[in-house]
């Protein structure tokens, strides 16, 4: 009976240790599913390019979500938060969306045949993910407030390390899954509508780059 609830007891810890894991790419899952710049940008090559152009823009923004989450944990969130260098993601990060949406309006059918989607792919689908994840000063906010503070809960730094990753992780799961969902689907969808939507996502990055010069404009008027 002893060994019996021991092994129950061991068989718990082990339990609430997975699901301490979990919750991390849980928390990474939900960060991912808020409407954001990536997600239409995603949804977008997905449509036009092929599963390898949104898996990669995916991987691109890991990299940059991995990024982000190291400088806020090795205390450089103050950097980060500091006048100047939101100015500067302002200004960066509305350029690369304004400049990635006009992209979107050029798109035409020989766009969506399968040797462009291949070269598009290889040149700039992981760039344009890292770029974007970045230099994106909302995800870096969302990052260093909420993220920051689940990451201090951890009291041994080699813990909260794999945290970190396995938030990073989560929204590229979410968006791996999501870019599955849309290349398997997306059969269905014409030509003519696969290049509609790419100029609406376009429109909607390009919104999205403008508001971010006008929250930069806000800055300049404070300072």
């Amino acid at each position: 009976m002893k060994r019996l609830c021991e092994y129950h007891i061991y068989l718990l810890s082990d339990l609430l240790f997975v699901m301490g894991y979990l919750e991390s790419v849980l928390l990474g899952f939900s960060f991912a599913a808020l409407p954001g710049p990536i997600f239409f940008e995603l949804v977008r090559r997905t449509l036009t390019k092929g599963f390898w152009s949104g898996a990669l823009v995916s991987v691109g923004e890991f990299l940059a979500n991995l990024s982000i989450l190291l400088l806020t944990f090795f205390g450089l969130s103050a950097f980060l938060s500091s006048p100047t260098v939101k100015m500067l993601l302002f200004l960066f990060g509305g350029a690369v969306l304004v400049w990635v949406g006009c992209k979107a309006f050029r798109i035409k059918n020989e766009d969506l045949s399968p040797d462009s989607r291949k070269e598009v792919s290889k040149s700039n689908s992981f760039f344009v993910g890292f770029i974007l994840g970045i230099s994106s000063p909302l995800a870096i906010a969302v990052w260093i407030t909420v993220g920051g503070a689940y990451i201090a809960q951890f009291s041994s730094q080699s813990i909260a390390l794999i945290n970190i990753f396995l938030c990073a992780l989560g929204v590229m799961l979410f968006f791996f899954v999501l870019t599955s969902i849309i290349h398997v689907s997306k059969h269905r969808i014409s030509e003519k509508y696969v290049i509609l939507s790419s100029k609406v996502f376009g429109t909607i990055l390009v919104l999205y780059g403008i508001y971010f010069w006008y929250l930069l404009s806000g800055l300049l008027r404070a300072g």
